[in-house]
Protein backbone atom coordinates (compact mmCIF):
# COMPACT_ATOMS: atom_id res chain seq x y z
CA UNK A 1 0.00 0.00 0.00
CA UNK A 2 1.05 3.57 -0.72
CA UNK A 3 1.08 4.52 2.97
CA UNK A 4 3.01 1.45 4.05
CA UNK A 5 -0.11 0.12 5.77
CA UNK A 6 -1.89 -3.20 5.48
CA UNK A 7 -2.61 -4.71 2.08
CA UNK A 8 -6.35 -5.09 1.50
CA UNK A 9 -7.62 -8.57 0.61
CA UNK A 10 -11.18 -9.28 -0.53
CA UNK A 11 -12.62 -12.74 0.18
CA UNK A 12 -15.65 -13.80 -1.90
CA UNK A 13 -17.40 -17.00 -0.81
CA UNK A 14 -20.99 -18.06 -0.14
CA UNK A 15 -19.93 -20.16 2.89
CA UNK A 16 -19.99 -18.06 6.11
CA UNK A 17 -17.57 -20.45 7.84
CA UNK A 18 -14.97 -19.99 5.09
CA UNK A 19 -15.42 -16.22 5.20
CA UNK A 20 -14.96 -16.15 8.97
CA UNK A 21 -11.93 -18.45 8.90
CA UNK A 22 -10.21 -16.54 6.08
CA UNK A 23 -10.89 -13.18 7.68
CA UNK A 24 -9.52 -14.22 11.06
CA UNK A 25 -6.42 -15.80 9.48
CA UNK A 26 -5.64 -12.82 7.25
CA UNK A 27 -6.39 -10.20 9.89
CA UNK A 28 -4.09 -12.07 12.26
CA UNK A 29 -1.33 -12.01 9.61
CA UNK A 30 -1.55 -8.24 9.24
CA UNK A 31 -3.84 -7.88 6.22
CA UNK A 32 -6.84 -5.57 5.93
CA UNK A 33 -9.52 -8.13 5.12
CA UNK A 34 -12.97 -7.67 3.60
CA UNK A 35 -15.36 -10.62 3.28
CA UNK A 36 -18.56 -10.91 1.25
CA UNK A 37 -20.94 -13.56 0.00
CA UNK A 38 -22.52 -11.13 -2.46
CA UNK A 39 -20.62 -11.93 -5.64
CA UNK A 40 -23.28 -10.20 -7.78
CA UNK A 41 -22.03 -6.86 -6.46
CA UNK A 42 -18.38 -7.70 -7.07
CA UNK A 43 -17.70 -5.05 -9.73
CA UNK A 44 -18.97 -2.26 -7.46
CA UNK A 45 -17.02 -3.57 -4.46
CA UNK A 46 -13.78 -3.70 -6.46
CA UNK A 47 -14.29 -0.16 -7.72
CA UNK A 48 -15.10 1.22 -4.27
CA UNK A 49 -12.59 -0.68 -2.12
CA UNK A 50 -9.64 -1.26 -4.50
CA UNK A 51 -8.28 -4.47 -2.91
CA UNK A 52 -4.73 -5.61 -3.60
CA UNK A 53 -5.81 -9.26 -4.02
CA UNK A 54 -9.02 -11.30 -4.30
CA UNK A 55 -9.72 -14.74 -2.84
CA UNK A 56 -12.55 -16.08 -4.99
CA UNK A 57 -14.65 -19.20 -4.45
CA UNK A 58 -14.70 -21.36 -7.57
CA UNK A 59 -18.29 -22.60 -7.10
CA UNK A 60 -20.96 -20.00 -6.32
CA UNK A 61 -24.76 -20.30 -6.40
CA UNK A 62 -25.86 -19.67 -9.99
CA UNK A 63 -22.35 -18.79 -11.13
CA UNK A 64 -18.70 -19.66 -10.65
CA UNK A 65 -15.38 -17.91 -10.30
CA UNK A 66 -14.31 -18.63 -13.87
CA UNK A 67 -17.45 -16.93 -15.23
CA UNK A 68 -16.80 -13.94 -12.97
CA UNK A 69 -13.24 -13.61 -14.30
CA UNK A 70 -14.75 -13.10 -17.75
CA UNK A 71 -17.65 -10.90 -16.61
CA UNK A 72 -15.80 -8.50 -14.27
CA UNK A 73 -12.94 -6.79 -16.15
CA UNK A 74 -11.37 -5.38 -12.98
CA UNK A 75 -10.49 -8.92 -11.84
CA UNK A 76 -8.05 -9.24 -14.74
CA UNK A 77 -5.92 -6.48 -13.23
CA UNK A 78 -5.66 -8.08 -9.76
CA UNK A 79 -4.01 -11.20 -8.39
CA UNK A 80 -6.81 -13.74 -7.88
CA UNK A 81 -6.55 -16.94 -5.85
CA UNK A 82 -9.35 -19.46 -6.37
CA UNK A 83 -10.51 -21.41 -3.35
CA UNK A 84 -12.42 -24.65 -3.87
CA UNK A 85 -13.08 -28.14 -2.54
CA UNK A 86 -12.32 -29.53 -6.02
CA UNK A 87 -8.70 -30.55 -6.55
CA UNK A 88 -8.93 -32.37 -9.88
CA UNK A 89 -6.15 -31.47 -12.31
CA UNK A 90 -8.56 -30.34 -15.03
CA UNK A 91 -10.39 -28.02 -12.61
CA UNK A 92 -7.16 -26.42 -11.45
CA UNK A 93 -6.03 -26.05 -15.07
CA UNK A 94 -9.30 -24.30 -16.05
CA UNK A 95 -8.94 -21.89 -13.16
CA UNK A 96 -5.35 -21.00 -14.01
CA UNK A 97 -6.17 -20.67 -17.72
CA UNK A 98 -8.92 -18.22 -16.76
CA UNK A 99 -6.27 -15.93 -15.28
CA UNK A 100 -6.02 -16.99 -11.64
CA UNK A 101 -2.65 -16.59 -9.94
CA UNK A 102 -3.08 -19.58 -7.65
CA UNK A 103 -5.52 -22.28 -6.53
CA UNK A 104 -6.14 -23.25 -2.90
CA UNK A 105 -7.98 -26.47 -2.01
CA UNK A 106 -10.34 -26.59 0.98
CA UNK A 107 -9.78 -27.30 3.77
CA UNK A 108 -6.61 -25.23 4.09
CA UNK A 109 -4.67 -23.99 7.10
CA UNK A 110 -4.22 -20.37 8.11
CA UNK A 111 -0.48 -20.78 7.49
CA UNK A 112 -0.96 -22.00 3.91
CA UNK A 113 -3.55 -19.30 3.17
CA UNK A 114 -1.40 -16.41 4.33
CA UNK A 115 1.70 -17.82 2.62
CA UNK A 116 -0.13 -18.14 -0.72
CA UNK A 117 -1.48 -14.59 -0.42
CA UNK A 118 1.96 -13.14 0.34
CA UNK A 119 3.52 -15.07 -2.56
CA UNK A 120 0.87 -13.84 -5.03
CA UNK A 121 1.36 -10.24 -3.91
CA UNK A 122 5.13 -10.53 -4.29
CA UNK A 123 4.76 -11.89 -7.82
CA UNK A 124 2.54 -8.97 -8.79
CA UNK A 125 4.66 -6.28 -7.14
CA UNK A 126 5.88 -3.83 -9.74
CA UNK A 127 8.51 -1.09 -9.73
CA UNK A 128 8.19 1.66 -7.15
CA UNK A 129 8.33 4.43 -9.70
CA UNK A 130 8.92 5.64 -13.25
CA UNK A 131 11.18 8.36 -14.65
CA UNK A 132 11.41 9.81 -18.14
CA UNK A 133 13.18 13.08 -18.80
CA UNK A 134 11.81 15.61 -16.30
CA UNK A 135 8.80 13.43 -15.47
CA UNK A 136 8.89 11.29 -12.31
CA UNK A 137 6.11 9.07 -10.92
CA UNK A 138 6.07 7.63 -7.41
CA UNK A 139 3.46 4.86 -7.71
CA UNK A 140 3.27 4.05 -4.03
CA UNK A 141 3.07 7.66 -2.91
CA UNK A 142 0.69 8.62 -5.76
CA UNK A 143 2.98 11.56 -6.50
CA UNK A 144 3.85 12.92 -9.97
CA UNK A 145 6.46 15.63 -10.50
CA UNK A 146 7.68 17.47 -13.57
CA UNK A 147 11.08 19.17 -13.28
CA UNK A 148 10.77 18.77 -9.52
CA UNK A 149 7.35 20.46 -9.34
CA UNK A 150 4.42 18.37 -8.15
CA UNK A 151 1.59 18.12 -10.67
CA UNK A 152 -2.00 18.55 -9.56
CA UNK A 153 -3.74 15.59 -11.21
CA UNK A 154 -7.24 14.27 -10.71
CA UNK A 155 -7.59 10.64 -9.64
CA UNK A 156 -8.50 9.58 -13.19
CA UNK A 157 -5.65 11.57 -14.75
CA UNK A 158 -3.22 9.98 -12.30
CA UNK A 159 -4.49 6.45 -12.99
CA UNK A 160 -4.31 7.07 -16.74
CA UNK A 161 -0.72 8.31 -16.56
CA UNK A 162 0.32 5.37 -14.37
CA UNK A 163 -1.37 2.85 -16.67
CA UNK A 164 0.63 4.19 -19.61
CA UNK A 165 3.88 4.42 -17.62
CA UNK A 166 3.64 0.85 -16.31
CA UNK A 167 3.49 -0.31 -19.94
CA UNK A 168 6.07 2.19 -21.25
CA UNK A 169 7.15 1.34 -24.77
CA UNK A 170 4.05 -0.79 -25.36
CA UNK A 171 0.72 0.28 -26.80
CA UNK A 172 -2.33 0.59 -24.54
CA UNK A 173 -5.50 0.21 -26.60
CA UNK A 174 -8.70 2.05 -25.75
CA UNK A 175 -10.11 -1.14 -24.23
CA UNK A 176 -6.90 -1.69 -22.23
CA UNK A 177 -7.29 1.78 -20.73
CA UNK A 178 -10.99 1.19 -20.11
CA UNK A 179 -10.08 -1.79 -17.92
CA UNK A 180 -7.06 -0.26 -16.22
CA UNK A 181 -8.44 3.21 -15.54
CA UNK A 182 -12.24 3.09 -15.65
CA UNK A 183 -12.54 -0.60 -14.68
CA UNK A 184 -14.96 -1.30 -17.52
CA UNK A 185 -14.69 -3.50 -20.55
CA UNK A 186 -15.25 -0.53 -22.88
CA UNK A 187 -15.52 3.27 -22.78
CA UNK A 188 -16.10 5.80 -25.54
CA UNK A 189 -12.73 6.59 -27.17
CA UNK A 190 -13.77 10.26 -27.11
CA UNK A 191 -13.65 10.15 -23.32
CA UNK A 192 -10.13 8.69 -23.37
CA UNK A 193 -8.99 11.30 -25.88
CA UNK A 194 -10.41 14.09 -23.70
CA UNK A 195 -8.45 12.90 -20.68
CA UNK A 196 -5.28 12.48 -22.76
CA UNK A 197 -5.61 16.12 -23.93
CA UNK A 198 -5.94 17.34 -20.35
CA UNK A 199 -3.04 15.19 -19.21
CA UNK A 200 -0.81 16.38 -22.04
CA UNK A 201 -1.68 19.95 -21.13
CA UNK A 202 -0.47 19.43 -17.57
CA UNK A 203 2.69 17.70 -18.81
CA UNK A 204 3.38 20.47 -21.32
CA UNK A 205 3.35 17.81 -24.02
CA UNK A 206 2.75 19.02 -27.59
CA UNK A 207 0.35 16.63 -29.35
CA UNK A 208 2.09 17.37 -32.67
CA UNK A 209 5.55 16.51 -31.27
CA UNK A 210 4.94 14.58 -28.05
CA UNK A 211 7.76 13.68 -25.68
CA UNK A 212 5.79 11.59 -23.19
CA UNK A 213 2.45 10.34 -24.52
CA UNK A 214 2.48 9.14 -28.11
CA UNK A 215 -0.62 8.47 -30.21
CA UNK A 216 -1.12 5.15 -31.98
CA UNK A 217 -3.81 6.20 -34.43
CA UNK A 218 -6.97 4.13 -34.34
CA UNK A 219 -5.57 1.95 -31.55
CA UNK A 220 -4.72 3.94 -28.42
CA UNK A 221 -1.66 5.50 -26.79
CA UNK A 222 1.90 4.69 -25.79
CA UNK A 223 4.19 6.14 -23.15
CA UNK A 224 7.65 6.68 -24.58
CA UNK A 225 10.35 4.48 -23.05
CA UNK A 226 12.95 7.07 -24.01
CA UNK A 227 12.51 10.78 -24.83
CA UNK A 228 11.83 10.14 -28.53
CA UNK A 229 9.69 12.51 -30.57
Amino acid sequence: PADGGRARVLVVDDDPRTLRFAREALDGAGFDTMATGNFRDLARILDAERPALVLLDLVLPGSDGIELMAQVPALAELPVIFISAYDRDETVARALDAGADDYLVKPFSATELTARVRAALRRRAGPAGFALGELAIDYRGRRVTLAGRRLDLTATEHDLLCALARNAGGVCSYDDLARLVWRRSHVDPKLVRAFIRRLRGKLGDDAAKPVYILTERGVGYRMASSPDR
